[in-house]
């Protein structure tokens, strides 16, 4: 199908062991293999710190090497993801087809408060919560226990430990100002959502292409927290890990599938989702709230996204075949079968 196009794989390059950030590096070999394999010509750049004082270079460097298409696995840096935003702005100007999703997305995702807000606006469920940045500003809510924290500007679970779950007002104050220290630029303190949670996966634009529904029932496993901590999406040698993870199977009643589809999908749409991402939802009390919008998930060949993919009966190169499609035909001007 696009057989002697040159697609250019962009990372970002940090000195960071952090495991969410070398996983970025594994995608990049999986991807290079299933490109070669189809008949594509690729090339790789490495984006750092620096090549953000001179955007201007930054632009010619990727355009020297003449790409057809850029497969964008580049996320930011662990100390700055507005960065992912600003980098796929850069792209935008380029006339060029790129994967993922508009900086406006991006953006927006990045910032949960504005989520939050635009999603209250469009009438959509999510937990009700409120932003914090000052620990002094506390006396000015009343908040109801138990509470979830968590950053807002950052993505892939970063900040999200034992501690985000607060049921004890008393270590409330505590546990804010130690997060505030470690998050100076704001926190998420919203309604525990306690019921299953969803992950629905979807590919190309709107009315999109489901790509499966996940289920994780934290009454299953006694013992751990009711909540994915950034230990137990990326600590592979934890329990957490190996335990929590969310079922394919097909026992989700058709009823409710369709309102988390419904909800997933009207959630996209206002946010102008497109080419492939994932919504987390979580139930309570038969209502369904939407928890997180990950325009950039993890598609790595053992991901959860991909998974969902098998059990459709995908293999690796359909989907990321399908991702380059629609990259192509909404940026080029061109119609791929």
């Amino acid at each position: 199908m696009f057989k002697g196009k040159k697609i250019l794989i962009i990372v970002g390059k940090e000195e960071v062991r952090r495991k969410d950030v070398q996983d970025v590096l594994r995608c990049k070999a999986f991807l290079e293999k299933v490109l070669l394999k189809k008949g594509l010509i690729t090339d790789s750049v490495f984006i750092t710190k620096k090549d953000f004082r001179k955007i201007e270079s930054l632009k010619n460097s990727i355009l020297s090497y003449k790409p057809d298409c850029i497969f964008n696995l580049f996320e930011g840096f662990s100390d700055d993801s507005q960065k992912e935003a600003e980098f796929v702005r850069v792209l935008e100007k380029m006339n060029i087809p790129f994967t993922g999703n508009p900086s406006f997305s991006i953006n927006i995702c990045l910032d949960k408060e504005k989520t939050k807000k635009i999603l209250r606006e469009n009438r959509i469920p999510s937990p009700k919560g409120i932003f914090l940045k000052n620990i002094r500003d506390l006396d000015k809510y009343s908040i109801n226990m138990p509470v979830f924290v968590k950053p807002c500007f950052e993505d892939a679970s970063l900040g999200i430990d034992k501690d985000s779950l607060i049921t004890d007002k008393n270590l409330l104050s505590k546990i804010l100002s130690e997060k505030l220290e470690e998050f100076p630029k704001g926190l998420i303190i919203e309604e525990f959502i306690s019921g299953n949670e969803y992950n629905l996966g979807f590919l190309g634009e709107y009315p999109y292409e489901l790509l499966g529904v996940s289920i994780l029932d934290y009454s299953r496993f006694e013992g751990y927290s009711p909540f994915l901590t950034y230990r137990s999406k990326w600590k592979t040698d934890s329990g957490e890990f190996k335990k929590l993870l969310p079922s394919l199977k097909d026992n989700i009643s058709k009823e409710l599938k369709s309102r988390l589809v419904n909800l997933a999908k009207k959630a996209g749409r206002v946010l102008k989702c497109r080419n492939y991402f994932r919504i987390d939802i979580r139930e309570k009390n038969g209502k369904i709230f939407i928890l997180d919008v990950n325009p950039n998930p993890d598609i790595n060949m053992d991901s959860g996204f991909m998974k969902q993919g098998y059990k459709q009966g995908y293999k690796y190169e359909d989907i990321i075949e399908k991702i380059l499609l629609h990259s192509f035909n909404c940026y080029s001007g061109k119609k791929y079968a």
